[in-house]
């Protein structure tokens, strides 16, 4: 592992998603440099980052500090944890390297249910280092094969009913839906944040129209963009957007990011009808999968359970007795 700085990181952003595209087990969108650099950049863009590689692995990292771990080293977006900071079947291998070489301790995060992947740095490190697992996160997915009358299918009758019941709502109310995936994108974001400012997230203070949250996707869009992976709908009465859903589409596989509406149309159902029509959307270019994210109540009705990821806690041993829990 060697220091890098943030320009360095960028000259290599290509290498490490083509890295990510080859490696199927870890989550194919956050494990990505759009969504890792954004947050880093967004939310903590002072912190140092580590970095190393050989042809078919790379370890990427950012250094953190707190009171009880002193300096440790954590993925660069570590809030979720959804990405893997691990890519390729040898990054374990680089970072056991890196390890013995230095005992920091480090929090990885969006790791894969695969033994295999963390071997190298349990039997590499065991004798140094105690390990701690941390909590599994499990993405809410909806599987997209066979089109949208076999997801359909899939659903409850009531989640159906339900669904007509909105749909026919939203168009006797004169709401057109309107897709973008080449956006000029500051123009389209502008018009996001709009909507988001009238939402109930937005409207009580919580929303993704100022902060870190909305330099996150300011920093997201133009990546997406660049390579032709943002997906944008609105929901628009009389030119005006009322709703939207905007997410990423990279090798079939679709991250949701954000949905929401003016809040004053909350009886319509306009977000399940976004939802819906980004489903169409999806399917007609031959997705196979919507991932909605982490769990929420209202995503069981959507989806089924997706990829599931733990964290890993490794500690010096010396920095590690008083830790209980060690695998």
């Amino acid at each position: 592992m060697h220091q890098v700085t943030r320009s360095d990181l960028e000259s290599v952003a290509h290498v490490c998603d083509a890295l990510v595209e080859r490696d199927h087990a870890i989550d194919p969108f956050c494990s990505r440099t759009a969504w890792q650099f954004s947050y880093h950049d967004a939310f903590s863009p002072e912190r140092p980052l580590w970095y190393a590689n050989d042809a078919d692995s790379f370890v990427l990292l950012a250094e953190n500090r707190n009171e009880s771990l002193g300096s440790y080293w954590t993925p660069l977006e570590e809030m979720w944890g959804f990405g893997s900071p691990l890519v390729g079947s040898g990054a374990g291998e680089l970072l056991a390297s890196a390890l013995k070489a230095s005992e920091r301790t480090v929090l990885l995060l969006g790791l894969p249910r695969d033994p295999a992947r963390i071997a190298p740095l349990v039997h590499s490190l065991r004798d140094r280092f105690a390990f701690y697992e941390t909590e599994a996160t499990t993405r809410r997915v909806a599987s997209l094969a066979g089109g949208i009358d076999a997801w359909l299918g899939r659903r409850s009758p009531n989640f159906r009913r339900n669904l007509r019941a909105a749909q026919r709502r939203v168009s006797a109310a004169g709401f057109a839906f309107r897709r973008v995936a080449h956006a000029d994108w500051p123009r389209e974001y502008a018009r996001v944040l709009d909507v988001e400012r009238r939402s109930w997230k937005g409207r009580s203070g919580r929303g993704t129209d100022s902060g870190p949250m909305r330099d996150f996707y300011a920093g997201m869009w133009p990546r997406l963009c660049a390579h032709g992976q943002l997906r944008l709908l609105f929901a628009e009465h009389d030119g005006e957007a009322i709703g939207y859903l905007h997410g990423g589409l990279v090798d079939g596989h679709f991250r949701g990011l954000q949905v929401a509406f003016d809040d004053e149309q909350r009886s319509l159902g306009l977000g399940n009808v976004l939802q819906f029509e980004m489903l169409e959307w999806l399917c007609e270019v031959g997705a196979g999968s919507y991932d909605m994210g982490s769990f929420s109540d209202y995503k069981t009705r959507w989806a089924e359970d997706g990829l599931t990821t733990f964290g890993l806690l490794i500690k010096p041993r010396g920095a590690a007795r008083a830790t209980r829990g060690s695998l």
